[in-house]
């Protein structure tokens, strides 16, 4: 069996995610209201992900065949998780329209995205002499495309979400609940981040996976403590 500083990476992710899902819990159980419901069930699919990945890069990092299923149920997850957040966007600051015209659109790129990953792109991941998983993309326009479809579905509903909640801190006057939304903020900004690095670093430069899970890492380090500076630990209702 064999590890992969991918996995490693990953389990840096982990352990700001399962703080952030520990903390969102928390502000559930007191507030028990649907946004904050809503926050947790987008992050857990978020944290579900990263579980996954981390499991895959610790003790499978030389299965191809582990590493291809963690691509295609992470794809699946990833699709449901942007159309949860496009239903919380839509409930936040649309309150007359349907939240499930944000969910449905959103969940079909995302199915689309996720069948194309699975169909039409022949990806064979293999662990790398430096220890890092490389997924074995291959080049092209249909590769291209699903990682263009992926990483704007990352976009138009991150960045919404981030600007709705430092919208909220700037107008509370509430510290808990500035705190919880800067937090928040944090939290996407490195998600965004992530992801954004993922793409650039290794579908658009082609530089060596090393240098992604370093950077997701450091990322990752700073999450946590970002996360643990911002975010209140006695929540109220607000």
């Amino acid at each position: 069996m064999a590890y992969s500083i991918t996995g490693i990476a990953y389990l840096t992710l982990l352990f700001a995610m399962g703080y952030l899902i520990y903390r969102l819990f928390q502000y559930w159980k007191k507030e028990k209201d649907t946004a904050s419901k809503q926050s947790l069930c987008f992050v857990s699919l978020f944290g579900l992900f990263v579980l996954i990945a981390t499991i895959g890069g610790l003790f499978f990092a030389d299965n191809p065949l582990v590493l291809q299923k963690k691509l295609e149920v992470g794809a699946f997850i990833q699709a449901l998780a942007f159309a949860v957040m496009a239903y919380h966007i839509i409930y936040l600051k649309f309150p007359k329209i349907s939240p499930w015209f944000g969910f449905i659109p959103v969940l079909i790129l995302g199915l689309i995205a996720a069948v194309l990953t699975i169909t039409a792109i022949q990806f064979n991941p293999f662990l790398e002499p430096s220890g890092a998983i490389n997924w074995g993309f291959p080049s092209g326009s249909i590769t291209l495309f699903v990682s263009f479809l992926r990483l704007s579905l990352f976009l138009v509903t991150f960045i919404p979400l981030i600007i709705i909640f430092l919208l909220q801190f700037k107008n509370s006057e509430d510290p808990h609940f500035k705190g919880k939304t800067l937090g928040m903020s944090f939290a996407l900004l490195f998600i965004v981040a992530g992801a954004s690095l993922d793409f650039l670093l290794i579908g658009i430069f082609h530089l060596d996976p090393i240098w992604r899970d370093v950077a997701f890492i450091v990322c990752g380090a700073i999450f946590l403590i970002t996360l643990i500076l911002t975010l209140p630990r006695s929540p109220s209702k607000t």
